[in-house]
């Protein structure tokens, strides 16, 4: 999750800790935080401005190609597209916070504060368990690719995909009564902020973070990190082992086994899970020192940098797949030459209407003008 400030309020001292635990000092009673240095709230001003709106139209582009090709027969691909959504909706939400930049306080209405905000903790949820499902469901298919089409069948990957998306509305739809669009009468400016004044909430608000910070931070992420360590290193014996003349011979005669078919889209859930790791090993390690009743915050310089990062990977995925998969590569490829093929078309009809509009108005032309001589 996310560290995300109201930058209309970070002149006054005021920002807007949707996303993030501030556990310790910082739940004091309308305490006011320092916010984030100038250059880093004018980087990310044009930063989200630029990463989001791309990222979500990559994302679009991953969730066709993994839903109407044929990359979608592995059951892998049901959770790569559900990572799509979950990422563009985590970006969505993103972007409308950003917007108080531009002075467009839409985030900071009654309704549409509590949406974003159960978006910017529903959304990276999905994303990280979804991207752990893919992880798991690679690992049973290179450790038994015999049984992988009876374990992990397509149908599975669905009931998976809305099982998770229910639970990730049960299990923050909390977040709607934490939080309200608070006006501040002494400025004249209305945030959406959490419910400072009863400290029943602030000490129910803890509990959950932490609980959260678990659930969310340290499970799925060591989960990945555990699995994707064994998926390298059964496709590293495997690499060496295919080294044998038997192998060899197989190969020549153009036949291929279970392994092979499971070790090819390998590179791309090795890379893929590697990469959200490390960007988002920042923002998730400080989360779970939260824990420690002695934390102290760092600064809103770092925690808004660590907050881009999780942005940034949620924008990178569309790269990673075309260079790690030729697959996705190939229907990128198609899809692109379609809509180009597509836009010439229309040129070219446009262009031969136009040409017929003429000709129609010449011949018009010239009957009124030899009716004309006629009479």
């Amino acid at each position: 999750m996310a560290f995300n400030d109201a930058p209309v309020l970070s002149d006054i001292g005021l920002t807007n800790d949707t996303e993030s635990n501030v556990t310790g000092a910082m739940f004091h009673h309308n305490m006011m935080v320092r916010g984030p240095s100038a250059q880093v709230l004018e980087f990310k001003k044009y930063a989200y401005v630029i990463t989001n709106p791309v990222g979500i139209i990559c994302n679009m582009f991953v969730f066709y190609i993994f839903t109407r090709t044929k990359l979608k027969r592995p059951s892998t691909a049901r959770y790569l597209a559900a990572t799509a959504i979950a990422d563009s909706g985590f970006l969505l939400a993103s972007m409308m916070i950003n917007l108080s930049e531009f002075n467009i306080t839409v985030y900071h209405r009654i309704g549409i504060c509590q949406l974003v905000t159960f978006g910017q903790h529903a959304f990276p949820f999905l994303i990280r368990w979804y991207l752990c499902c893919a992880v798991v469901d690679k690992f049973i298919g290179v450790n038994w690719p015999r049984k992988k089409p009876k374990m992990c069948t397509v149908f599975r990957a669905k009931c998976v995909v809305i099982s998770l998306a229910i639970m990730a509305i049960v299990c923050y739809l909390y977040v709607t009564w934490f939080f309200y669009a608070n006006h501040y009468q002494s400025i004249g400016i209305v945030q959406c902020t959490l419910a400072w004044d009863d400290i029943k909430v602030l000490r129910s608000w803890l509990i959950l973070t932490k609980m959260d910070a678990v659930v969310n931070f340290g499970l799925p992420y060591i989960l990945m990190l555990i699995l994707t360590c064994l998926i390298a290193v059964r496709s590293w014996k495997y690499h060496r082992n295919s080294m044998s003349a038997g192998e060899r011979f197989l190969r020549r005669r153009g036949a291929s086994t279970p392994e092979d078919k499971e070790l090819k889209t390998t590179p791309l859930i090795i890379v893929t899970a590697s990469v959200s790791i490390i960007l988002c090993a920042p923002n998730s390690v400080q989360r779970l020192r939260e824990l420690d009743p002695t934390f102290t915050p760092s600064s809103p310089d770092a925690q808004m940098i660590m907050v881009y990062f999780e942005v940034l990977n949620s924008c990178l995925r569309i790269l990673i797949y075309t260079f790690c998969s030729h697959r996705f590569a190939r229907q990128m490829g198609k899809i692109c030459t379609c809509l180009c093929r597509k836009r010439n078309v229309k040129r070219d009809n446009s262009a031969l209407n136009m040409t017929e509009i003429d000709r129609a108005s010449t011949i018009r032309k010239d009957i009124e003008t030899a009716s004309e001589r006629n009479v």
